[in-house]
């Protein structure tokens, strides 16, 4: 994976970046970055370094200070990180050295309305491979940043999770980290997938932890079985969490290999080893299984409806909506307002980003001027 990333890395161009003025973010929406009163999308592209919004059906470029090979947009989330009104941009760039060191890792945050520069977050400790910056999760001023190749003293790819509120300090959260259940082993690479839940809970997805039984083990046990931990408020002095391993117990589920959170619809845990997603109320008990799907994306809708993403393209469920896109290719899924965005990287020429609202029958592309792998990521 790291030879083909860095061989298409080095083959690709960067997408030039626009500059904008300050813009007027005084009827800016939930997901308005360039405050023209519309929802907008985040796409990475992290085979261009790039990162794009569209916005009122327009791919716009937005200029972040990344470098060639970062990696940058493979992971986005739309947030509020301060009280202007626009929307702002958290980007993992997870393959970005840091000081020498090889694919620590990178997160930038991009103030919508351009009203402040970027900021580069880094890991306190970077560390080689850790690919900080992986996943992400965001909640108002709230982060989550995912680096679940990090080793953890001799436990290579154990993996971490960091927090950060506001402008404070980055908090490192792994399985070892005492109030969170689970025990960090070779490869188990928490912190895959991050969603937010009700509070300051965190949904963290572990999808390549063996089902081993207790105690710390290695390659022993049903391998990549998967599980998922929830962290009850991750700004608590004293954390407490609950964990959920595999209800089928089987090697290869890669249980929590993607999570999507909502108020409404509750959590959501895909298996994509063993074909069903798993969904919880918003107090955390199990509820429906929806099987047949792969499940690789989620992404939850603020109405409580979900999108499931596969390779047979994307099932939509909830609120009386219950209906399967073909998309074939697809690689992300998001919601804005009533619309559902499907990346799609292997489409067109670079890659498009489709939408489809409630009543539509067939998806609408939108597609850059250049790219790689437009689509990549997505996110509302």
């Amino acid at each position: 994976m790291k030879a083909l990333m860095a061989i298409l890395l080095a083959a690709t161009a960067l997408v030039p970046s626009v500059q904008h003025a300050a813009a007027d973010c005084s009827r800016a929406g939930a997901s308005d970055f360039d405050g023209d009163g519309q929802d907008d999308v985040a796409v990475g592209d992290p085979f261009a370094d790039t990162v794009s919004i569209i916005s009122a059906g327009k791919v716009i470029p937005v200029d972040v200070p990344a470098q060639k090979g970062d990696g940058l947009g493979w992971s986005v989330r739309l947030t509020k990180l301060n009280a202007d009104g626009c929307a702002d941009l958290v980007v993992g760039a997870p393959y970005a050295d840091v000081n020498g060191t090889v694919d620590a890792g990178a997160v930038y945050l991009v103030y919508g309305g351009n009203a402040a520069p970027a900021k580069r977050l880094l890991a306190p400790e970077p560390q080689r491979d850790a690919h900080f910056g992986w996943s992400l999760a965001a909640k108002g001023d709230l982060v989550a940043i995912g680096a679940p190749y990090e080793d953890q003293a001799q436990l290579a790819d154990a993996g971490s999770v960091y927090v950060r509120k506001g402008e404070g300090a980055l908090r490192r959260i792994q399985e070892d980290t005492e109030g969170v259940l689970g025990n960090a082993e070779v490869g188990d690479q928490f912190g895959w997938s991050l969603a937010f839940t009700s509070g300051n809970g965190l949904a963290v997805g572990v999808p390549y932890e063996n089902d081993d039984g207790p105690g710390r083990q290695v390659a022993s046990g049903k391998i990549d079985s998967g599980s998922i931990t929830v962290v009850k408020d991750v700004l608590a002095p004293a954390l407490t969490s609950v964990k959920w391993d595999s209800p089928t117990k089987t090697a290869g589920d890669r249980y929590g290999y993607a999570v999507a959170y909502s108020d409404r619809g509750g959590l959501a845990v895909s298996a994509p080893g063993a074909g069903y997603v798993q969904l919880f109320d918003a107090a955390m008990k199990t509820g429906r299984t929806i099987r047949g799907v792969s499940g690789v994306m989620l992404a939850a809708a603020q109405d409580g409806r979900l999108a499931i993403g596969s390779a047979s393209g994307v099932q939509v469920t909830g609120q009386g909506e219950d209906r399967t896109i073909p998309a074939p290719g697809l690689s992300s899924v998001a919601f804005s307002g009533n619309k559902v965005f499907v990346g799609l990287p292997d489409a067109g020429r670079y890659g498009t980003v489709s939408s489809a609202g409630r009543n539509d029958s067939a998806l609408k592309p939108y597609e850059p001027a250049k790219g790689a792998d437009f689509g990549a990521s997505v996110a509302g």
